[in-house]
C-alpha cells in the first residue's frame, strides 16, 4: 500500500471517529457527512473501515429500527476510541500546522 493511500486511510479514520464522537451515526449518514465536507468516499470504502474500528474496540454498533426501511446499524465511539481520537487530533494539528507553514510561505 502506498504512503499516499495510508495517509488518506488514516485521515479518513480520523474523520470517521470525529463524526461518530459527535453522535451515533449509521453508515450512509457518515458517507453523506463526509461528502458534505468535501471528502468523496464510497460506501465500499467506509464499511471496511467501520469493521476494522469495531474489531479494534474503537467503535461499537447497535441495530435501531427505522421508519424508512430495514433496521440501521448505528455506530458509537468507545472510551478507547475517544482516547485514540484525542491523540490523533493532536497529531493532526501538528502535521497540518507544519504543512500550512510550508505551503503558505
Amino acid at each position: 500500500m502506498s504512503s499516499e493511500t495510508q495517509f488518506k486511510k488514516g485521515t479518513l479514520e480520523l474523520c470517521v471517529l470525529a463524526l461518530i464522537n459527535k453522535k451515533k451515526r449509521y453508515g450512509y449518514d457518515l458517507v453523506c457527512s463526509l461528502r458534505d465536507s468535501g471528502l468523496l468516499v464510497a460506501e465500499g470504502t467506509l464499511y471496511p473501515i467501520l469493521s476494522r474500528l469495531g474489531k479494534e474496540g474503537l467503535v461499537e454498533h447497535s441495530w435501531v429500527e427505522s421508519n424508512q426501511g430495514p433496521p440501521r446499524k448505528y455506530y458509537e465511539i468507545t472510551p478507547s476510541g475517544r482516547r485514540l481520537l484525542e491523540k490523533e487530533k493532536k497529531e493532526w494539528r501538528k502535521i497540518s500546522k507544519g504543512v500550512n507553514k510550508i505551503v503558505n510561505s
